[in-house]
């Protein structure tokens, strides 16, 4: 019950993490240059204003939470809807339909979703072009944010397709 909700709130932040530490990692320079939203400036204080990095991984946080949390709740309540729905689909009384997760659907998602953190913390400079839109408010924070959402996508979507053979041997092998 609630696979999905806890799967995401488990591996979000791991994924975020990966993205921001690839993305330190190749370009720090991004991180140097970023100056702090205004609301931020005033609620991180002079101490962390001054140190460049910090005042980066503070504002990629402050992007990636309320995304977090508002995605991680809508996750819970379509869990929490599906799981009081599976009685109505279930295939009689007494007859439940296998409904676990195949090793290599987790496993996929997991190696997925890191592989593509990696990747795009380390390419999202192609994507920021400088982290500047017009008006000097700098967008680096907020990509790297949703960057893992993005790992995350392209995980649950690879763990998808590595389901489809096992499905449809499933498929072939009961009768109808």
């Amino acid at each position: 019950m609630f696979r999905i909700a806890r799967a995401f709130l488990v591996v979000a932040p791991a994924a975020f993490v990966l993205v921001l530490t690839a993305f330190l990692a190749a370009h720090s320079r991004a991180a140097e240059s970023f100056v702090p939203y205004p609301l931020l400036a005033d609620a991180l204080g002079a101490a962390l204003s001054k140190r460049p990095f910090v005042r980066f991984i503070a504002g990629a946080i402050v992007c990636f939470v309320p995304l977090y949390l508002m995605s991680g709740v809508l996750l819970f309540f379509a869990d929490a809807g599906v799981s009081a729905a599976a009685p109505l689909w279930s295939r009689g009384p007494g007859r439940r339909a296998n409904a676990s997760i195949p090793p290599e659907s987790r496993w996929a998602f997991l190696s997925i979703t890191a592989l593509a953190a990696l990747a795009f913390g380390v390419s999202l400079h192609r994507v920021a072009h400088g982290g500047d839109l017009p008006g000097g408010i700098n967008v680096g924070p907020l990509l790297v944010a949703l960057a893992a959402f993005a790992a995350l996508i392209a995980g649950l979507v690879m763990a998808g397709l590595v389901a489809v053979p096992r499905a449809l041997i499933g498929r072939m092998r009961t009768p109808a």
